[in-house]
C-alpha cells in the first residue's frame, strides 16, 4: 500500500493508464495530471489498431480495468484505453479541472475521497469518457448540464455528495437511474421521488391559468344564454306583428285562466272536508 502524497506526473507523457485505487494516498492531485499527453489525445479504432500481427509479438499485452462493477479485460484493444483510477485514498482539494483536458479519456474514477468543489462545465469535452465514478465525496454545487453532450458514457455514479438543484435530465443523462444520483440531499428531479420547488409552483400556477380560463367560459356562456333567451323572442315579436299580438292574447288566456283554476281546486278540497 502506498502513503503520502501523489508525485508529479510530468515525465509520464506515454502512460495510458493510471490506477493507484485502494491506497493511502493525501493531499490534492496534481496540476500535472495535465501533462499525461497520450491522454490528452483523440484515439478512434481503427483495423490496424484491433487486429496487430500477433505473429511478431514475443508476449501477450493484457490489461484488467474494474469498472461500472464489472472486471473488464482487454488485449486488442489495449492501445485505445485510457484510465485513471484513484479510488479509495484520502486525496482532498477541489475537482481538478485539468483532467477536462485530457480528451481520450475512457475511464475516470474518484470515487471513496475527500475532493470538494464543483463539476467544471468543461467535462463536456471527455467525448470518449465511458465510465465516470465521483461518488463519496464532497462535491457540491448544481449538476452542469454540458455533462448531457457526453454521449459515450455509459455508466455514471454521483452518488453521496453534496449536490444541490435540478438533476438536467436531458441528452445522456436521461439513460441513467435514481441510484446513479443517491445521497445527496439538495439534489432533486426526475429520476428522483423528490420534486423541485419550481415544479410545484409551475403546475400550481399552470391549474389556476387553466381554472379561471374555464371560470371566464362558464360565465360568459351564462350571460349569452340569457341575452338569447330574452333578445330573441322580443326581435321575432317585433318583426312579425301577427306574431306578436297571437303572443299577447295566448297570455291574457293564461292569466285569466289561472283565477278560475284556483277557485275551482278550492271548491273541491273543500267538499272534500265536509
Amino acid at each position: 500500500m502506498f502513503s503520502g502524497r501523489l508525485p508529479s506526473l510530468s515525465n509520464l507523457s506515454s502512460l495510458h493508464v493510471l490506477d493507484l485505487a485502494q491506497n493511502n494516498l493525501m493531499g490534492e492531485i496534481p496540476v500535472t495530471l495535465v501533462e499525461l499527453k497520450a491522454m490528452a489525445q483523440d484515439h478512434n479504432m481503427s483495423i490496424s489498431s484491433l487486429y496487430h500481427n500477433r505473429s511478431s509479438s514475443q508476449y501477450e499485452e493484457k490489461l484488467i480495468v474494474i469498472t461500472k462493477g464489472l472486471i473488464l479485460e482487454y488485449k486488442r484493444t489495449l492501445s485505445l484505453v485510457m484510465s485513471i483510477d484513484l479510488s479509495d485514498n484520502n486525496l482532498s482539494g477541489e475537482f481538478p479541472e485539468g483532467i477536462t483536458k485530457l480528451f481520450g479519456l475512457v475511464f475516470l474514477n474518484l470515487s471513496m475521497n475527500h475532493i470538494i468543489g464543483r463539476i467544471p462545465e468543461s467535462i463536456s469535452k471527455l467525448r470518449q469518457l465511458s465510465s465516470l465514478d465521483l461518488s463519496s465525496n464532497k462535491l457540491f454545487d448544481s449538476i452542469p448540464s454540458s455533462m448531457s453532450l457526453l454521449s459515450s458514457l455509459g455508466y455514471l455514479n454521483l452518488s453521496n455528495n453534496n449536490f444541490s438543484d435540478k438533476i438536467p435530465f436531458i441528452g445522456q443523462m436521461s439513460t441513467f437511474t435514481e441510484s446513479a444520483f443517491a445521497g445527496n440531499p439538495n439534489l432533486c428531479g426526475v429520476p428522483l421521488v423528490i420534486k423541485c420547488q419550481d415544479e410545484g409552483t409551475d403546475k400550481s400556477v399552470e391549474d389556476k391559468i387553466d381554472s379561471g380560463f374555464v371560470d371566464q367560459w362558464f360565465y360568459l356562456s351564462i350571460g349569452l344564454g340569457f341575452a338569447v333567451g330574452i333578445l330573441v323572442p322580443y326581435f321575432v315579436l317585433a318583426t312579425r306583428r301577427s306574431w306578436c299580438d297571437a303572443y299577447f292574447d295566448f297570455v291574457d288566456k293564461i292569466v285569466k285562466w289561472l283565477p278560475f283554476r284556483k277557485r275551482v281546486t278550492y271548491a273541491r278540497n273543500h267538499a272534500q272536508r265536509k
